[in-house]
């Protein structure tokens, strides 16, 4: 599977931990874009703290080629996207049984126990750059070509 789809160039947020401050901001900066509430609990992008490492580590879909979340969805709520390859979350299909939370290899599902529901980073689909993006000041969290994510990563 090649990361560019005719014209369309395939982003992802990718996450540096050497940057991050954990502030949380950007995932304060996504549960405002999403359920208007500034609640990290609920954020698509969740900061985890490493305390052997002494590190924060952000989880945040990485657009897996191969994505075990949605093989996991036994209600069919994840699916991808053709053009994009980015995860697509239907929340109205979702029945709540976490084993997409519980199959990610990158933390990257985060289970919303309020609703009953996943959440899963569907990038800020309509904005021109996504909320977690926007809110870092740090630099810890950018919008790249996922081959340029993946060459970073290494």
């Amino acid at each position: 599977m090649g990361w560019t789809r005719g014209r369309c160039t395939i982003r992802r947020i990718y996450t540096n931990h050497l940057l991050c401050s954990g502030c949380r901001a950007c995932s304060v900066a996504c549960t405002v874009a999403h359920f208007g509430v500034a609640d990290d609990s609920r954020g698509a992008i969740q900061i985890l703290r490493d305390p052997l490492e002494g590190y924060e580590f952000q989880a945040v879909c990485r657009l897996c080629e191969d994505p075990e979340c949605v093989a996991a969805c036994m209600a069919v709520a994840l699916s991808i996207e053709p053009d994009t390859g980015r995860v697509v979350f239907d929340r109205d299909r979702c029945v709540g049984c976490a084993m997409c939370v519980m199959v990610c290899p990158h933390h990257a599902v985060v289970p919303d126990w309020r609703a009953g529901k996943a959440i899963i980073c569907d990038q800020c689909e309509g904005r021109d750059m996504p909320a977690c993006v926007v809110a870092c000041a740090t630099g810890a969290v950018e919008f790249v070509e996922v081959e340029e994510a993946a060459k970073l990563e290494k």
